[in-house]
């Protein structure tokens, strides 16, 4: 029954698109020309938009809503996103944000300005320490320009933090967490990704693990993969990798890590079917723990470990890294 109504209710919205479209609503290239005449009356030729795209959805329920990413020409790390009124944007001065307590398209305009004048400088001050600085929407990149050792790297991490943390960070858009990746010149390590967590209003950096994204991740894992499986094998043929892994860096020594993903009982088909019948119950009965060299591309130590009870892949590296650090 559910289901028939939604299904008549999406018929009907579908409907009533198709006729507002016919009667009312305007084109993109008309809602484009409507954009550029508020911008051009407004800010001159100081801001483009490019990215323009309808939003018409059950929330607004107006074909003619609009939104377009809107960026300063001679600096376009000035941007912003738009959402408008195709049929009343060409005739106003500012644009009403759609939240009650959001900022208006001027003001978000003036509030990045601020926040990239703020970014450069931090730029400028980390460029004069050998690093590059990349803002993304939850990373920020530091690519160090030689070769530093990992004591350095520290530092000049922590040196970052203490200019961030003077900053407004929720205009900068970071309001919990966010990650810093590393990227080295040095060809030996391959970019890692640092967390950093906000406690009691402070930043502080937290664990370090191996970038996923990195093009050298596969083939690290890989190499592990196939330690662990040959482990396993010999361990307890039933024992299979259940794909669900995590990684931790040694923050004094990059080439240390720490690799653990689940394990779980290889099961017959016949089991798989009989285990959908009835109540989802986790297949995973424990972990294996890998202690891996990058540089020499070798585990310095594999084991398994049984779970009683469900713990978390961030509560099992905690316990883990402690275990790595002391050896």
């Amino acid at each position: 029954m559910i289901k028939e109504i939604a299904s008549v209710i999406i018929v009907l919205l579908v409907v009533i698109f198709f006729i507002t479209k016919s009667k009312y609503m305007l084109s993109k290239k008309m809602a484009a020309k409507n954009l550029n005449a508020f911008l051009k009356a407004n800010y001159g030729t100081t801001l483009k938009h490019t990215n323009l795209y309808r939003f018409f959805n059950t929330a607004t329920m107006n074909p003619n809503c609009f939104k377009a990413v809107i960026y300063e020409v001679e600096n376009p790390k000035i941007e912003m996103y738009l959402t408008f009124d195709a049929s009343k944007i060409a005739d106003q001065k500012d644009v009403k944000s759609m939240y009650p307590d959001g900022l208006s398209f001027h003001q978000s305009y003036i509030q990045k300005q601020e926040v990239v004048a703020s970014q450069a400088i931090i730029d400028d001050k980390m460029i004069a320490l050998g690093v590059s600085l990349e803002w993304g929407y939850d990373v920020i990149t530091l690519t160090f320009i030689k070769e530093y050792t990992e004591t350095e790297i520290a530092q000049k991490e922590q040196f970052f933090l203490n200019l961030f943390r003077k900053e407004d960070t929720d205009k900068f858009g970071y309001y919990h967490s966010f990650k810093l990746e590393l990227i080295f010149c040095d060809t030996q390590y391959p970019s890692l990704l640092h967390f950093v967590e906000k406690e009691n209003g402070v930043w502080f950096l937290k664990d370090i693990s191996l970038n996923e994204n990195d093009a050298t991740f596969k083939e690290t894992r890989d190499a592990i993969i196939l330690k662990t499986q040959h482990y396993l094998k010999t361990l307890n043929p039933k024992l299979k990798l259940h794909n669900y892994y995590g990684t931790y860096v040694n923050k004094t020594d990059f080439n240390r890590v720490i690799y653990v993903e689940y394990t779980e009982n290889i099961r017959t088909e016949k089991e798989l079917k009989e285990a959908e019948k009835g109540v989802y119950v986790s297949p995973v009965n424990g972990y294996v723990v890998v202690y891996w060299n990058l540089f020499k591309k070798q585990a310095q130590h594999i084991a398994f470990v049984a779970l009683k009870e469900h713990l978390s892949l961030k509560e099992i590296l905690v316990y883990q890294k402690e275990n790595l650090l002391s050896k």
